[in-house]
């Protein structure tokens, strides 16, 4: 084998091994401090029916809901928008169901979208939210009162 052919089987053995591990790469999971210092947004909304659409950012989106601000908490966002949901992530996706929620959510462009995937937002029934026994989780695991909750991500922007 000449050393030409070599260099290009070495080149394209190198190009498809790094082609196949951008396709296996698994979805970063934050913590709920993570998710609260990294989202360019915060906020109580209220969702209406999620759509199917194709939006096309980072990811293509698969799903929008309209939004309707109830409470800002960190960043500033209009009175009424559309979030996009539903990547085609295949390891990670948001979802935005219909009803009031905590959403944390970050720019793809000029879209709205979650900022961490399963925990983006995080649905309110009778004042209570689905919240987390420690900032360090990954996953809700208690029920909490709203204005807690507000409370507690108000001081986490402050440290």
């Amino acid at each position: 084998m000449t050393a030409r052919k070599t260099m290009t089987l070495i080149l394209g053995t190198a190009a498809i091994s790094l082609a196949a591990s951008a396709a296996l790469a698994k979805a970063y999971y934050p913590s709920a401090r993570e998710m609260i210092k990294g989202a360019e947004f915060i906020a109580v909304v209220t969702l209406a029916e999620p759509v199917k659409t194709e939006t096309h950012g980072q990811w293509t989106y698969l799903e929008s809901t309209d939004a309707h601000l109830k409470k800002q908490i960190k960043g500033k966002l209009p009175e009424n928008f559309k979030i996009q949901g539903s990547e085609n992530f295949r390891c990670a996706q948001c979802h935005f169901p219909k009803g009031e929620s905590i959403v944390f959510l970050k720019k793809d462009h000029d879209l709205y979208v979650g900022q961490a995937w399963n925990i983006s937002c995080l649905p309110i029934k009778s004042g209570k939210v689905a919240w987390f026994s420690d900032l360090n989780l990954r996953i809700s695991d208690k029920q909490s009162d709203l204005s807690a909750c507000i409370k507690q991500i108000q001081s986490e922007q402050k440290d």
